[in-house]
């Protein structure tokens, strides 16, 4: 089928429009019903060689000299009476642009892209509100030791990404449905810092599957996964990420890449103070997590967290203070300070120095569910081996 010819009428209407919006192409041809770019670059072009942008008198000249619109750049106009008698001639020109003008047309152009950027925010994830959670309810699935990047026969990254993300979505699924659950990250969810592949402190080698890169992409990836799952039957989802002593820098990647995926959602809270300890108030239960390498005697640490939370622990009954780091459940109640140690297993196979040492400990992923009049109403526990 052939195309339309283009008529006078449509150009020129391009040419207004480009003319009151002080010649910035892109918002004249949203004026004009979101026209696509260009095809209101092609109706300007034509209505600039057709010279319907010149006057009258300019265009009876150009056609008597058999010039373009584009063509025509100024002249003289002879002016006659009414017997024919020249009495004056005019010279005229199209105006160009001088360079100031051009100047003022880059700063509309920037203006305008920049317009345009802070309105292109990337859109946060629709997240389907799930059925009426229990408000009287709050859910902690801690993360501890994942040690993705690990390198065993037979298991490396994929495999580790996979055990962590099904080991927590069958937590989730288990536990009750409470109005809110968090979900930390509490260290080491990387084997490594960066390319050097050995431990920041005592530079011990570590057997890497996957660089860095590679690794923090995958550890954030499978946080979101895990985020995105809860949000589906728990009302609001917190998440927090603390450094472990195999990546410290791990856990600002994490939480600014989270950040910005959920900064406008307002079910997901990612929680950016500080990375080396999570605490949290509901109800009669005081809740604190740390990555559990700090070098003191349970006693002594009971002592410091009772001065570091006193307020908090005003406030509440119950005590609970989590970590991982030693790879092997443990409970420890101190009922002088009214503290509860909670050690979990890692979530990642064991590697050759565990095999070399004889740690034997299973491989468990906790999800626990609190009750606002204090303590636990329920634990559940994911055996990955």
């Amino acid at each position: 089928m052939a195309t339309k010819p283009l008529s006078d009428a449509d150009a020129l209407e391009a040419l207004q429009a480009y003319r009151q919006h002080n010649e910035v192409a892109a918002q004249a041809a949203r004026s004009l019903d979101n026209m696509h770019p260009r095809t209101f670059d092609n109706r300007l072009k034509r209505a600039y060689e057709r010279g319907l942008h010149l006057s009258d008198g300019a265009k009876d000249s150009a056609t008597k000299a058999g010039l373009g619109g584009l063509e025509v750049r100024g002249g003289h106009r002879r002016v006659y009476d009414a017997d024919g008698k020249q009495i004056d001639t005019v010279r005229y020109t199209v105006p160009l642009m001088t360079p100031e003008d051009i100047q003022d047309k880059i700063g509309q152009a920037t203006e305008s892209a920049l317009e345009r950027i802070s309105k292109a925010k990337p859109a946060s994830p629709t997240l389907i509100r799930p059925k009426p959670a229990d408000g009287a309810l709050f859910g902690l699935l801690p993360l501890f030791d994942a040690h993705l990047g690990l390198s065993m026969p037979g298991y490396g990254l994929d495999e580790a990404v996979a055990r962590l993300v099904g080991g927590a979505f069958e937590a989730i699924d288990a536990m009750p449905a409470a109005g809110c659950i968090a979900i930390v990250n509490g260290g080491d969810m990387t084997h490594q810092n960066d390319d050097s592949n050995q431990t920041p402190q005592s530079r011990h080698p570590l057997p890497i599957s996957a660089n860095y890169i590679d690794t923090t992409d995958a550890a954030t990836d499978a946080r979101i996964a895990i985020i995105e799952y809860a949000a589906k039957k728990f009302d609001r989802v917190e998440t927090k990420d603390l450094l472990g002593n195999h990546d410290p820098a791990t856990a600002n990647i994490i939480r600014a890449s989270l950040r910005q995926r959920y900064r406008d959602h307002d079910r997901i809270h990612v929680d950016l103070e500080g990375v080396n300890f999570w605490h949290r108030i509901f109800g009669n239960s005081l809740l604190t997590v740390h990555h559990g390498d700090i070098k003191r005697a349970l006693k002594d640490m009971a002592l410091a967290l009772c001065q570091k939370y006193r307020v908090e622990r005003g406030q509440t009954k119950f005590h609970e203070h989590h970590t991982g780091h030693l790879h092997h459940i443990k409970e420890t109640r101190f009922d002088l300070g009214g503290v509860h140690f909670c050690q979990h297993a890692a979530i990642s196979r064991k590697s050759n120095y565990d095999a070399a040492n004889v740690y034997e400990s299973d491989s468990i992923l906790q999800g626990i569910t609190y009750h606002e009049r204090g303590g636990r109403k329920s634990t559940i526990e994911v055996h990955l081996d």
